[in-house]
Formats: C-alpha cells, structure tokens, sequence
C-alpha cells in the first residue's frame, strides 16, 4: 500500500509543479541576467530559482538568447 501513496503524491507533486528541493548547502550564483519565473515570483537567472528550491520543470526562462544579449530589461507577473 505504501508504494501507491508515494506514486500518487510524486504525481501531485509534478502535476502542479509544486515540488521544491531540500537543500541546505549555501548557494551562489553568477551576476548574469537571465529573468525566469519560478512559482509566483521572478528571479535573476535560473541559478536563483534553483537556489530557492525549484527545479528545472518549475521555471520558465522569459527571454531569448537575442533579447539578453540586446540589453533588454523586463518585468513580468509571475503569477499567471
């Protein structure tokens, strides 16, 4: 019985991308510019986002490569 709630609670947890790491290793990231989302709020770079525990399928990179290297400066709502 102990493995069907694990599959079911690993599958809430993917399907409303929810899940968060658990870390407590200090993090440290680059000074690059490259705005994601990640959960309600926008971060720096992936690099933060990963530092306040999402993963990759939790964030959602805003810019292209072409838009970063041009400088452009936004500011998204994350909470869509």
């Amino acid at each position: 019985m102990k493995p069907v709630i694990f599959w079911v609670v690993l599958f809430v947890c993917i399907e409303t991308q929810s899940c968060k790491k658990e870390t407590n290793t200090p993090c440290v990231c680059p000074e690059v510019y490259n705005p994601v989302c990640a959960g309600d709020n926008q971060y720096r770079n992936p690099c933060e986002a990963h530092c306040k525990g999402f993963y990759d399928d939790a964030i959602t990179i805003l810019l292209t490569q072409e838009e970063i290297d041009s400088g452009l400066l936004i500011s998204v709502d994350c909470s869509q």
